[in-house]
């Protein structure tokens, strides 16, 4: 046996040569496992926490020989004692050449089973920490780390141990020296890590840091007085304590104990060490003396002590991390990444990542686009608190805190459950900084601006740290799927169902037309002049009787499913004082005209959603005082929103700006704000910003995270579910269970040179249970309506228009002036038309789910519903043909049948 185990050992060694010479290991991440691959046994000691000395690969079970327990005990060592990737590597090909094989053999030969269900099994690495996924309904297994990563020639250095780890960290120390540790250099090397098993999962405690070791963990220096009372006065055994004092010499005259180095060797290092642990004397208290004596020097390793909770839940793979566990050692620990190389995939393997921008971009694996930058963005926009002097040109707001990744016949979805508002999606290409395509989340716990220290003739430059980092939970949940439904609209498809089982979302009622979506703009500020003296006055653009007789016009045209937006209708206009109260605007007609604008509204089925603006201050006065009402910086100054200019994306510091409203504020006014709106007798409502603004508060007297300011928001929109129809503009994720309506979704994404495809992920997702339209058409980028009525029929939105009744020269000469092709004569027209031709379409799909969405070719894309039916649209400038049916130039074709 002993001659078999080595004859196995050299064909592993001859494999992995040849697998390297002939460059192969390009596949990574996921393979599909043999289907009568067994499952490694699971070793006994749930809820028992084992250290990474003791933790190892399970022995052989039942009675041997002695020469088969010494082989197998030898076997065992060489396992023990091999370097992480060296033995993925000899795994993987001692298996063969298929990756079924590899993947069922690395979980098999060197990893041990952490949890299983009827449809998940979770495997770990006790020398590596590297943790496995098995699906066991096809047998592919996703793996944290690349599992052939040591053959990887192009990473190198620090990329080659990051392929290795499960967690970056970002941090600096009070200089603001930015830094980087991986939990693979800086924690599984020294076996800094510990296991806690339990009934679903495992969990992982890093201590990752370059610990002091030898005698240099002991101060070189200890006061006199500190010595006394935190060291000797805690020692009881006189032995113990006169032990102690021969490793230190006392210099009367400093008063202070210095270390004696020459007496602290072998196993007299390890008892003084225990004697110090025993006595309280612990490394927060060490920092102190080494900063006292030694000029910080030796205090500044940074060590970060950081839980990780991998678990399993039904068909959901779960990687949680504990912000309020982790232990900083007075570093900043300012970025978290969380299993950058799970499912990492190689450069022979087929597909694409997902990512958020927009309404959904995939990325295709090994597109060679490396000249583009890597795609990193922040979910929901920027945060007001941290807009700079000049505005970064960014595209479309990342909505929807998913990301995913398809490879071959499997792929996986990843849902930010939470963390999600201090999170980044970032993705990129193999070729770059080593041979995979890779998608993964980021999250900022500790955030700084820089501080400009102005004095004498010189400038000094220094960071600010928020007073307060992020304390919760990073949650990141995994679903697998595969055949048909491993694809972007199966990952659309897994997280609607995730919302549905989470808040409960139910279908839309059928109606026999789709919704049209006008926006009416009600009054404006306008600086008007008397005798050559300027004086802020206010433009009535739509009275609530002309809005009536827009209305009515549109419901002469056929149209019965009209949802009205209406801005600008109280406190002052579009840019109103907080709404703390509710005064309706005279020079619209008053509560009076108001009143006959509902009931007319309500007696013609239409939707009437007056808006409001919540988190930004529009104008200063009211009840509003920026000192105390408005968050503040990192730096402490007021969150001021001027405008940016569009060409030099700098602030207009010349124009008077608005504010963001503290979460902190958010609670009362929104409670005053019910209280007076409900005396109007209204039963629905547009929010302005509530769906696609998240802003912090660094007040030093109470921060408030971006995380903290979304769960405020969830529990105001929770308090205004009274009201029978709510609408946001954006629609970030964390407000759709709140809502009836979304406008200014995005129906498309940024155009970033890295990704390759714009997908209608976002409105895959809400199809048939929340109704949706795009951005304003007569105020889109793109004002071609025959475009929009393709662009609709595509992604299965509404038509939406903003519009006002006076005349378009009102609105030049202000702040508005964008608004100028919004008359509405210029526009009704058309808008009839091309929502007869829409609703035509939609009309029978409207409570259907979108089931499949795909690319038949360049400019031509195919949308299919649960009942059957399919939309192609045409963009080319050319017909094509689909199925043996032409489809015309800037055309379309309905197919499929009905179920």
């Amino acid at each position: 046996m002993r001659s078999k185990w080595r004859a196995a050992v050299a064909a592993a060694v001859v494999f992995s040569m040849l697998a390297a010479a002939s460059g192969a290991g390009s596949n990574a991440g996921s393979a599909t496992a043999a289907p009568d691959s067994r499952d490694a046994a699971s070793s006994d000691g749930a809820h028992s926490t084992e250290s990474a000395d003791s933790a190892g690969v399970t022995g052989q079970e039942g009675s041997a020989s002695n020469d088969e327990a010494a082989e197998s005990e030898t076997t065992q060592e060489a396992v023990d004692q091999a370097e992480p990737t060296e033995l993925s590597t000899a795994v993987e090909s001692s298996a063969g050449t298929g990756a079924a094989e590899q993947a069922a053999a690395t979980i098999e030969q060197s990893m041990e089973l952490a949890a299983e269900n009827e449809i998940l099994a979770l495997y770990y690495h006790p020398k590596t920490t590297e943790i496995a996924v098995k699906n066991k309904r096809d047998g592919s297994v996703w793996f944290s780390n690349p599992q052939d990563r040591e053959e990887d020639s192009r990473a190198s250095g620090i990329n080659k141990s990051m392929l290795s780890s499960q967690l970056l960290l970002t941090f600096s120390d009070k200089s603001g020296k930015p830094q980087q540790y991986n939990n693979f250099n800086q924690s599984v090397k020294y076996e800094q890590f510990e296991y806690e098993k339990l009934d679903d999962g495992i969990r992982i405690t890093y201590t990752i840091g370059e610990k002091l070791r030898g005698v240099e963990q002991i101060p070189q220096y200890i006061s006199e007085d500190r010595f006394q009372t935190l060291i000797l006065d805690n020692i009881q055994d006189e032995k113990r304590k006169e032990d102690l004092l021969k490793r230190f010499r006392l210099d009367p005259d400093k008063k202070v104990y210095e270390r004696r180095d020459s007496a602290l060797n072998g196993m007299v290092l390890t008892r003084t060490l225990d004697t110090l642990a025993e006595a309280g004397y612990n490394e927060e208290e060490m920092n102190v003396d080494r900063e006292a004596y030694a000029g910080g020097g030796e205090a500044s390793q940074a060590l970060f002590v950081l839980p990780v909770t991998y678990r399993l839940e039904g068909d959901q793979f779960i990687a949680n991390v504990s912000t309020e566990s982790i232990d900083d050692n007075g570093f900043y620990l300012q970025a978290l990444t969380v299993l950058p190389y799970f499912g990492a995939a190689g450069t022979k393997q087929q597909g694409y990542m997902f990512v958020p921008d927009g309404s959904g971009s995939i990325i295709r694996l090994n597109n060679g686009k490396l000249d583009a930058f890597p795609y990193n963005e922040a979910m929901y926009s920027t945060d007001a608190a941290r807009l700079g002097k000049f505005k970064v040109m960014s595209g479309s707001p990342a909505r929807l805190p998913v990301f995913g990744m398809k490879k071959d016949e499997a792929a996986f979805v990843a849902i930010i459950e939470d963390g999600d508002a201090i999170g980044r999606v970032e993705a990129d290409v193999s070729g770059r900084a080593n041979s995979y395509n890779y998608v993964y989340s980021s999250y900022e716990i500790n955030g700084s601006e820089p501080l400009a220290l102005t004095g004498s003739w010189t400038t000094q430059t220094v960071p600010k740290f928020q007073a307060k980092p992020y304390l919760g939970d990073i949650t990141v949940r995994y679903g697998f799927l595969q055949g048909e439904d491993a694809s972007y609209s199966g990952m659309a498809s897994y997280y609607r169902s995730y919302l549905i089982d989470k808040h409960g979302l139910t279908t839309l009622e059928q109606r026999e037309q789709i919704p049209f979506y006008v926006e009416l703009i009600g009054g404006i500020p306008k600086k008007k002049f008397f005798l050559g003296i300027p004086y802020n006055s206010y433009q009535a653009l739509t009275t609530f009787s002309e809005a009536q007789e827009i209305l009515e016009q549109l419901q002469a045209g056929g149209m019965n499913n009209i949802k009205v937006r209406y801005t600008g209708w109280f406190n002052g206009g579009v840019k109103h004082e907080i709404p703390s109260s509710v005064s309706v605007d005279n020079k619209l007609g008053g509560k009076s005209g108001l009143a006959k604008l509902l009931a007319y509204t309500s007696d013609k089925g239409i939707d009437l959603y007056p808006d409001v603006s919540f988190l930004r201050v529009l104008q200063e006065g009211g009840r509003f005082s920026p000192k105390k009402d408005a968050s503040r910086t990192m730096n402490g100054s007021l969150v001021a929103i001027h405008p940016y200019n569009l060409a030099g994306h700098f602030k207009e510091l010349w124009e008077k700006p608005s504010y963001a409203l503290s979460p902190a504020k958010l609670p009362g006014v929104i409670d005053k704000f019910v209280d007076k709106y409900g005396k109007l007798g209204m039963n629905g409502l547009s929010l302005r910003d509530l769906g696609e603004e998240l802003n912090s508060d660094y007040n030093t007297k109470h921060v408030i995270t971006r995380e903290d300011a979304k769960r405020t928001v969830e529990e105001q929109l929770a308090k205004l579910d009274q009201y029978s129809h709510v609408m946001v503009s954006g629609g970030n994720a964390y407000t759709l269970p709140y809502v009836d309506s979304v406008v200014n979704v995005p129906l498309g994404n940024s155009g970033y040179n890295l990704t390759d495809q714009s997908v209608p992920f976002y409105e895959m997702v809400l199809h048939g249970y929340i109704d949706y339209a795009g951005p304003a058409l007569n105020l889109s980028d793109e004002q071609s309506v025959r475009y929009n009525t393709l662009k609709s029929l595509e992604t299965g939105a509404n038509l939406y228009f903003t519009w006002f009744y006076a005349k378009s020269s009102l609105v030049k000469g202000t702040e508005f002036d964008y608004l100028y092709s919004a008359q509405y004569r210029d526009w009704i027209d058309e808008a009839k038309k091309a929502y007869d031709e829409v609703s035509a379409v939609l009309s029978s799909v409207r409570t259907q789910v979108i089931k499949d969405h795909q690319m038949l070719e360049k400019g031509v894309y195919q949308t299919a519903y649960e009942d059957g039916t399919t939309v192609v649209v045409n963009y080319n400038d050319y017909a094509v043909n689909v199925g043996g049916a032409a489809v015309d130039s800037m055309g379309y074709l309905i197919g499929g049948e009905r179920n």
